[in-house]
């Protein structure tokens, strides 16, 4: 195994001012038997890299920099593994059982080193491969003096130091933070209170309180899941018949789920008396209460106190207040102190640390860079708490609309307000994986925002990327799609409306239209019942994703849209709710429209005939150039590839990546997108032109198409086609 050292940075920690070395084998603790002689006197000597300058890569394959690097064979590596050193059984652990076999003849290239800041660093392997890790030592260890991420606190115990410190958190963020107390829609305890709360002043027996609306008093609001089974089931939810005894006589705390009764423990912690839970102030079985309670969502959450986030458990049967996740030993790795150059005269000898090393992880998936794939690996899991929460579709517009949240992972406890997220019982936070906030807009809504003015592009750009983690989300009822957002699409109606049409904005509706099914189709059509229109994302039961152009809010430098909403509706299923359920609806466009057909290896491509349309001088230069004809569909459906005959392609924005219109990674050159339709059957006779007694041709929506050219592949091409059909009479085309 040979290393080679790198150029000294003198940044190590923040406090530190005098500069540091490399540390020589005299001044080396004694080498423990956890560890192989090379890794001691090498990386570790080195401090895994962390005084040298940072790791960078830019972009460019193989061409990383900086750090500490080493190279050695499989087999020296596997045999120090082998023997019991935890350095090569830490590389072991968390590589070379991902990569298996593969190029086991190559000699591996080692380079370790901080990535972004000396708090993190980042392991390369294999040609551009790298994983992440986040580094923490407990209080009291030696290297605490070096390492800042701190090891979480196993328990959360109700009247524990954890819940204490999370109490000391929250009165800081409600009398220090600025950005809270701004966006905050009434002082704390000055806002009305919802319908119905618990009454948590008798920690054994609970009471149902029905609100006048003129009381005044703060509460915290519960997120959880829910988990499976039928909530008609549940003998814990509140229902006419059991709602007056309830209010009366009260609600025995151990008939209640573990969910539950732990919020009601925090509550009492937290020193507040009132409690608000959806299954239990909410009448499960009226369906008049449930469509009031629901147009009152929004401000539930937005006036709360606090928010407790049970995310550690994945049912309501499970509770929060466990014990957190144990460190895992098999990450712990021993940390030699640096020496500052005042001690260079060799006689001093450093002193060893214990640091854990964690995988940098997101919530709800790990986080695996180059080509290893999306594996699970269990070790990898502080830097990114683990939340159940973050996969339940309701939960995510309680997490957004509330003003700050006390978030229960398998890992940590978490602050999560307006103005920072913060681990309050001391594990190291990242922000990598937070759930972006809300934009300013949309919190002060009491602020005027111009037409075309940044912050309201910008509003429309988070809307799409919240449809995007919504979609990803799991819903138990499907029923619940627009239910479950509705509130946030209240925050957003002000800035983006009016018209909000299925889970989209009238203003936007040409960008918004253009979602692609993120996994795979969904198994069939549903047909035109009583669901969202095919246009809309609502109408499918899978995530969703959009074009990252357009979710940038610079795209009026990038596209040029070539179709006109002449009008759009949607059929309520509640009247006064208009964000909620809708059972169809009807889109007309004027635009241009081009018969379609599936073609290449199992359908995967679409031909467009955009050529038979153009004026005759120049169509037989493109008919030759399949780019130009050739698309890349997204289906909504599996059935819908290969059977389907009667496929059209409607072209909606010309994209110009070239120049000032080339943004992020994506490469320069042009595309054109649009919708993938079909003719489809309507439910009535609405379709017969009043004008002529015709039937008009009524198309859904079969899925979106892309034509894409590198700049300059042609003389001929997307451009120039674009250019071409401006020429070409628009049709009216109605959608279902």
């Amino acid at each position: 195994m040979q290393f080679c050292p790198g150029t000294f940075f003198d940044t190590y920690s923040p406090s530190s001012s005098p500069r540091y070395r490399m540390i020589s084998p005299s001044e080396l603790p004694p080498k423990p038997e956890t560890i192989c002689a090379t890794a001691w006197e090498g990386v570790v000597a080195a401090h895994f890299g962390i005084l040298l300058e940072r790791v960078e890569n830019p972009n460019v394959p193989t061409s990383w920099t900086g750090g500490y690097m080493c190279t050695m064979s499989w087999d020296a590596w596997l045999q120090c593994a082998s023997s019991g050193c935890v350095w090569c059984r830490f590389l072991e652990r968390n590589f070379l059982e991902k990569l298996g076999g593969k190029d086991r003849q190559d000699e591996l290239c080692l380079r370790v080193g901080r990535l972004l800041s000396w708090r993190q660093v980042v392991v390369v392997i294999f040609r551009n491969q790298e994983m992440r890790f986040h580094l923490h030592t407990a209080e009291d260890d030696p290297a605490a003096t070096w390492i800042q991420g701190r090891s979480r606190k196993p328990h959360t115990e109700p009247f524990g130091g954890v819940l204490e410190t999370a109490r000391a958190c929250v009165d800081k963020c409600i009398h220090e933070h600025d950005m809270c107390q701004a966006i905050t829609q009434s002082p704390i305890g000055t806002a009305p209170l919802p319908t119905r709360l618990i009454d948590c002043s008798n920690p054994n027996r609970l009471h149902l309180i029905e609100t006048a609306g003129e009381e005044r008093e703060p509460y915290i609001a519960l997120s959880y899941v829910w988990g499976p089974g039928d909530p008609k089931t549940r003998s814990y939810l509140t229902s006419t018949e059991n709602l007056e005894p309830r209010r009366i006589e009260g609600i025995d705390v151990t008939s209640l789920p573990p969910t539950i009764r732990d919020a009601v423990a925090v509550t009492r912690a937290l020193g507040v008396r009132l409690l608000w839970i959806d299954g239990l102030c909410i009448i499960q079985n009226s369906d008049s209460d449930i469509q009031n309670e629901l147009a009152r969502m929004r401000d539930v959450y937005r006036n709360a106190y606090l928010t407790i986030d049970a995310g550690s458990a994945a049912s309501v049967t499970e509770g929060f207040l466990e014990d957190r996740r144990p460190l895992d030993p098999g990450n712990w790795l021993p940390h030699i102190l640096p020496l500052p150059d005042a001690t260079a005269d060799g006689t001093t000898q450093a002193t060893v640390g214990s640091v854990y090393w964690d995988a940098l992880v997101g919530d709800s998936a790990d986080v695996w860079h180059g080509s290893f794939g999306s594996g699970t690996h269990s070790d990898a899991r502080s830097w990114g708490p683990t939340s159940r929460t973050v996969k339940r579709g309701w939960c995510l517009q309680e997490r957004l609309l509330s003003t700050r949240s006390l978030v229960f992972t398998l890992e940590t406890v978490q602050l999560r307000c307006h103005t920072i997220t913060q681990n309050v019982d001391g594990l190291q936070h990242n922000s990598t994986f937070d759930v972006p906030r809300l934009p300013d807009a949309i919190l002060h809504p009491d602020r005027p925002v111009g037409h075309d003015s940044f912050e309201r592009k910008y509003a429309h750009s988070r809307w799409l990327q919240v449809v995007e983690d919504y979609t990803r989300r799991s819903l138990t009822k499907t029923s619940d799609k627009l239910v479950a957002i509705s509130g946030l699409a209240e925050m957003f109606a002000p800035v983006l409306g009016p018209g909000y049409l299925a889970g989209l904005w009238y203003d936007t509706l040409l960008f918004d239209l253009l979602w692609k099914q993120l996994e795979q189709p969904s198994p069939r059509w549903p047909g035109c019942g009583e669901r969202p229109p095919s246009w809309s994302w609502a109408s499918c039961d899978k995530g969703v994703r959009y074009d990252p152009s357009l979710i940038f809010y610079g795209r009026e430098k990038v596209m040029t849209l070539l179709a006109e909403v002449v009008s759009c509706t949607v059929s309520l299923r509640e009247d006064k709710l208009p964000f909620c359920q809708v059972d169809g609806g009807s889109l007309s466009l004027s635009a241009l429209l081009f018969r379609s057909q599936w073609v290449g290896p199992e359908d995967k491509n679409i031909e467009v005939d955009l050529c038979s349309s153009l004026p005759s001088g120049p169509s037989h230069v493109l008919a030759s150039h399949d780019h130009v004809r050739l698309g890349t569909p997204w289906v909504d459906y599996d059935n819908e590839t290969g059977v389907l005959e009667d496929v059209w392609f409607v072209p909606l924005v010309y994209q110009d990546c070239t120049g000032e219109g080339r943004y992020g990674r994506r490469p320069e050159g042009y595309s054109l997108l649009g919708l993938l339709i079909t003719h489809a059957k309507r439910r009535d006779s609405s379709s017969e032109d009043s004008g002529t007694g015709h039937q008009r041709e009524v198309y859904r929506r079969v899925g979106v198409c892309e034509f894409w050219e590198n700049s300059g592949a042609t003389p001929a091409g997307i451009s120039d086609v674009v250019q071409m059909l401006r020429a070409v009479p628009r049709v009216l085309i109605e959608l279902v």
